[in-house]
């Protein structure tokens, strides 16, 4: 009997974690492409081994996330380790503050996709078109850039909170490496160093690599609203929230659940691909509230902003979000629309949606569409037997 030495086994690929060493470079365009060849995106096919494509595309996101936390921080956001008051050696999860946020009058929480890291919209948007566009790092300025009149006619942008402050929550990074001592997705856990090429990857422990009151995104969204926020804000600041693809959905959760209490201080709601049904919702002054304060925004190649169908669906009025297929890609394309709904909310006493019931297209309308060009097909084909009759009589 024959035995493989753990030695002689194949070494686990590693990649340097510097885009010049990867062989790519940040355009003027804010693009990543190919120092070799400028017109090529990212190549995450080098080999037919899967697990060589895995760690080269870690070592890349590993550089995108570097320089997306630095553009976030250059532009006034602020780490806040969750539970508050963690160190950052002991197990927290990491989400995104504006400065000073506790003097901020107004405070747009977002709660992204549940497997994207921190900052990160969609990593195929940052690939194909540009760092800031697939992150937070576009939205961000958009927000601070904003009119400053989202509460009042005469403010201007300061410090002294008149401008729109940020909480942009991490429902994807809950995973906590010991050895590392940071949180990470469950892809960039699978991407860590393995013994071998051939080995599995560590086991996760339920509890060893958990965050406490964080261990998934519908706790991490409870424990934000209800320790995070309270402590943060100020006692009046007003909310507007941004809930993406499962964000979307733990903030619908959470809110049926626990109106009551945030009644009082959310304005207005925006849901990007949202995932729950109107006949899901129990509380009915929160439904309301939806109705007359919310928006959502579907995956639709209509151009954006395109009033859709869907009211009684989700229970507000629908729109395009220009994005036909990827829910991670509909933020990028929502956000400006999303802070003018917002504004006009903050600006317009007593503010509600006017319902819009759009009616789809019927499918019998496309069958009898389809009928009566069969039963033209059919005169003119009875016409030209006709003409050959004629012909050999």
């Amino acid at each position: 009997m024959f035995r493989r030495l753990s030695s002689s086994l194949p070494k686990d690929p590693e990649f340097p974690p510097y885009l010049e060493a990867l062989g790519y470079y940040v355009t003027q365009n804010d693009q990543i492409r190919s120092i070799a060849n400028p017109d090529k995106e990212f190549n995450f096919f080098i080999s037919k081994n899967d697990r060589v494509n895995e760690m080269q595309r870690e070592a890349m996101n590993i550089c995108i996330r570097k320089i997306v936390l630095e553009r976030l921080e250059a532009s006034g956001l602020d780490t806040v380790h969750v539970p508050l008051g963690t160190s950052k050696d002991e197990p927290h999860i990491p989400i995104l503050a504006s400065s000073e946020i506790s003097k901020k009058k107004r405070v747009v929480v977002v709660l992204g996709e549940a497997n994207q890291d921190l900052g990160i919209w969609a990593y195929r948007t940052i690939g194909q078109k540009g760092i800031n566009q697939g992150s937070a790092v576009d939205f961000v300025k958009e927000l601070q850039n904003h009119t400053a009149t989202m509460f009042s006619p005469s403010a201007s942008r300061s410090d002294d909170g008149s401008s729109s402050g940020v909480i942009i929550a991490n429902l994807g990074q809950l995973v906590w490496y010991r050895g590392g001592r940071r949180a990470m997705t469950l892809i960039t856990w699978r991407a860590l160093p393995r013994r071998s090429a051939v080995h599995m990857s560590m086991h996760l422990d339920g509890v060893k690599n958990r965050v406490s009151g964080n261990e998934d995104s519908d706790k991490h969204v409870n424990h934000l609203f209800t320790k995070v926020l309270p402590e943060l804000l100020g006692k009046d600041t007003k909310v507007d929230v941004i809930g993406i693809g499962d964000g979307a959905a733990e903030a619908v959760r959470f809110l049926n659940a626990n109106w009551s209490q945030w009644s009082s201080r959310i304005d207005a709601i925006a849901l990007g691909a949202p995932r729950h049904y109107l006949k899901e919702l129990t509380n009915e002054a929160f439904r309301e509230f939806l109705s007359k304060r919310g928006r959502a925004y579907l995956t639709s190649p209509e151009p954006i902003d395109t009033p859709l169908s869907g009211r009684e669906m989700y229970g507000c009025n629908c729109y395009a979000s220009g994005e036909s297929y990827y829910s991670e890609c509909v933020m990028q394309n929502i956000y400006r629309p999303v802070l003018d709904f917002f504004q006009l909310v903050a600006e317009v006493p007593g503010y509600e949606e006017v319902e819009t019931f759009i009616t789809p297209p019927h499918d019998g309308d496309e069958i009898e569409e389809v009928e009566e060009i069969e039963r033209v097909e059919d005169i003119v084909e009875e016409e030209e037997i006709g003409k050959v009759e004629e012909i050999e009589i």
